[in-house]
This record gives structure tokens, C-alpha cells and sequence, in this order.
């Protein structure tokens, strides 16, 4: 069943609580933004003195996202964004590597644009290996290493499930990666800003980021690329980029998500703290409502995200009741939206279709509040009670 878009009819203020979709861009990047509008930028690939100046703020802005993630200014690609990060990733290393093998192992639980990429390259003759999950969304590591084989040339498990907020065992991954000589790419979309990230520590060869998830404008993200790590080029027309990504950069973008990365993970305790007081009370409450499983267990998750199923309720008049009154909430990747489809992350745990549609992501930014979520609560535990009745 298809869903439709209802404007809300609510007075009541909006309580935003989809920021994994999508979050507030940060005051001090609105703040600077206002600036950088007023400069005459010009074309980073102009050969003259503009041109120059352009290419140095490019440059600067290069090297100030990889300092944050322990990198190098080279080792960065810049992109539209995570889904064009992760199909130049998987892409481009299946093309660089297939020689060697042309056998993958990702999961089932990945976001669309990872799954969509990878049905692409079945297509052009590459096999796919996904594993499984259980109960809980976690791999069995176990199970990871027994399906490498001579033909496997690259591992694809995202860090933070943007459905659930699971955290797969990145470094643990890497290790079982690198010791068949495989390569490991990882979605860390929803990651970053929310639990440490250094390259320099974790031996990660490639990973996918996405500047609206840390509070710049959306149409900006970028590609880690370890040295040494081969790629091979998914446009054409022009030589930014390294030769990897044809276009002119988003100078104004990538200034934006610099800082963004630079901010939120040097506020990284602080915000932590703040997402941990939000997730433990958003639980407790919705352990209230009867017919409420919280679709967690264990303490690997992000806590900016939070995954509940409502039993004996339709989901798309769940969907419609909260967007009436105002509230923004997600029944799973916002990449997947303008259906009211079952999450393929949900059936692959286990639940059953029809729970899995009246499920909820309920995702927190800085600014969320203690009594937006007392709201949230108090409106979903009345609309269940409404729609049982």
C-alpha cells in the first residue's frame, strides 16, 4: 500500500524526530554559510588567480575532514553524498579488482544504496554473498570468515545501522578483512559524530560520509580512500577529484562539512551524553505503552537512534495519525521512503511483516528536548489506544 503525504493539521509546534534522515544544519555553519555566499569563489579548476584561491579553500577544506578521521588530505573524494559515496566505493573497487576475484560478502541489512549497487554489479557478473542476521541485526563474524574465498575481493558492512543503530564490529571486521588480503569498505554515514572514528587506528580501506547527517546542507559528502587502495573512475568529463569524481566540486559544500565533522566530533562526549539522556528515557516511556517492543538488545548501538514496533496497529494510519499532529518520526531509511513497504532490516531480524510496518525509527539531533520525546510518547500511547479502539 502506497503512502501519501498528509499536511498536518495540528497547532502545535513540530516535533522533528528523524534527524538520521536529516538534521539541523549548525549554527556555526549557518553563521558562515552567510559569509562564504558573499565571497566570489570561482572554479577550483580555473588556472587563474580566482580559480587559485578556490582551489586553496578546497584544499584546506580537504585536508580539515581528513585531520578529523585521522587521514590524509589525498586520501579524501568528495561527493554529492552518501548513496553516491557508496556506489563509487563498490563500484569502483569491484571494476578495480575484478581480475582478482569477482566475488563480494555484504549484508542484509544494508542501506538501499549499498543493496542497489551490489544488484548492479550481480548484473555485470560479480557474486554476491549477504549474510544473514540475527535477532538482534549483529553478523556472526565466524560465518564472514568461512565465506572468504580466493575469489573474494572486498568486504561491504556499514558501522552503524541507520535503521536500528546497531554498531557492527568494524575493527574486528578489518582484522578478518586484511588477513585474507580482502578489501574492506563501510557505510559510516551514521556514524560519524557518534562514536570515534580514526583510520589511522582502524585499518578501514575505504568508508562513505554524508554531510546532512552532521549538520551541513544536504548535496555534500565524501569518500575515504586508503593510499594505495585502487579505484577505478564511474564518470566522465573532467579530472577532479583525482581522476575518481568528474564535476566541480561543491566548494561551499565541502567547507560546510569540514566543519560540521570537525565540530561534532570535538563535541563528541558532550553530544553523547546528551543522545544517551534522550535514548534511556525515549525507552523507558515507550516500555510504558503496552503492545511496544523496543527493537534493541545489548549496549552496541548509536544512541542517536532508537527502532520500536507497535503490535495490533496498522502502520500507515500510525504514519498518518503522527504527521496530523505534528510529529516527524520514520518507519526506516528516508532513501526508501513513499512506500509504507515492510523494512527489509526488520525482516531480516526476524520480525514479522506486519509488525515490521508499524514500526518506528525515532532518531534524535542537539537539539532535541526531554519533553519532545514526554510528547511523542504521550501522542503515540493515545494513538494506539485510538486505533485499537
Amino acid at each position: 500500500m502506497s503512502f501519501y503525504y498528509v499536511p498536518a493539521m495540528s497547532t502545535r509546534s513540530t516535533i522533528y524526530l528523524d534527524h538520521a534522515a536529516g538534521t539541523d544544519i549548525l549554527p556555526e555553519i549557518k553563521s558562515q554559510l552567510a559569509e562564504w555566499v558573499h565571497e566570489f569563489s570561482g572554479n577550483p579548476s580555473g588556472i587563474h588567480g580566482v580559480g587559485r584561491r578556490a582551489a586553496s579553500l578546497l584544499d584546506d577544506a580537504r585536508s580539515g575532514f581528513a585531520q578529523v578521521i585521522g587521514a590524509k588530505g589525498n586520501e579524501i573524494l568528495f561527493t554529492s553524498g552518501g548513496t553516491e559515496a557508496n556506489n563509487l566505493a563498490l563500484l569502483g573497487l569491484a571494476s578495480a579488482s575484478q581480475n582478482q576475484g569477482k566475488h563480494i560478502i555484504s549484508c542484509a541489512t544494508e542501506h538501499p544504496s549499498t543493496l542497489e549497487a551490489l544488484k548492479h554489479l550481480e548484473g555485470e557478473g560479480f557474486n554476491i554473498s549477504y549474510l544473514p542476521v540475527n535477532a538482534n541485526g549483529d553478523i556472526d563474524l565466524n560465518e564472514l570468515s568461512s565465506l572468504i574465498t580466493a575469489e573474494t575481493i572486498l568486504i561491504s558492512i556499514m558501522w552503524v545501522n541507520n535503521e536500528t543503530g546497531l554498531v557492527h564490529p568494524i575493527p574486528e571486521i578489518a582484522q578478518i578483512a586484511h588477513s585474507q588480503g580482502v578489501l574492506l569498505h563501510s557505510d559510516a554515514v551514521q556514524a560519524l559524530g557518534h562514536i570515534p572514528i580514526r583510520v589511522d587506528e582502524i585499518p578501514v580501506d575505504v568508508l562513505s560520509f554524508s554531510g546532512h547527517k552532521l549538520g551541513a546542507p544536504s548535496g555534500i559528502g565524501c569518500l575515504y580512500l586508503r593510499k594505495g587502495t585502487t579505484l577505478e573512475h564511474r564518470s566522465y568529463g573532467g579530472s577532479q577529484e583525482n581522476n575518481l569524481r568528474a564535476g566541480t566540486q561543491n566548494l561551499l559544500g565541502v567547507r560546510a562539512l569540514a566543519l560540521a565533522a570537525k565540530h561534532q566530533t570535538e563535541n563528541l562526549e558532550n553530544n553523547t551524553h546528551h543522545y544517551n539522556m534522550l535514548v534511556d528515557h525515549a525507552i523507558k516511556r515507550l516500555s510504558q505503552i503496552p503492545g511496544t517492543q523496543i527493537n534493541r538488545s545489548g549496549a552496541a548501538y548509536s544512541p542517536h537512534i532508537l527502532n520500536c514496533s507497535i503490535r495490533g496497529v496498522d502502520g500507515e494510519a500510525l504514519f498518518i495519525r503522527l504527521d496530523l499532529a505534528n510529529i516527524c518520526v520514520s518507519n526506516g531509511s528516508a532513501c526508501s521512503s513513499g512506500s509504507q513497504a515492510p523494512s527489509h532490516v526488520l525482516t531480516a531480524m526476524g520480525i514479522d511483516k506486519a509488525l515490521a510496518q508499524a514500526s518506528l525509527r525515532i532518531s534524535f539531533g542537539l537539539r532535541t528536548t526531554r519533553e519532545e520525546v514526554d510528547v511523542f510518547c504521550d501522542e503515540l500511547a493515545h494513538i494506539i489506544t485510538s486505533l485499537e479502539g
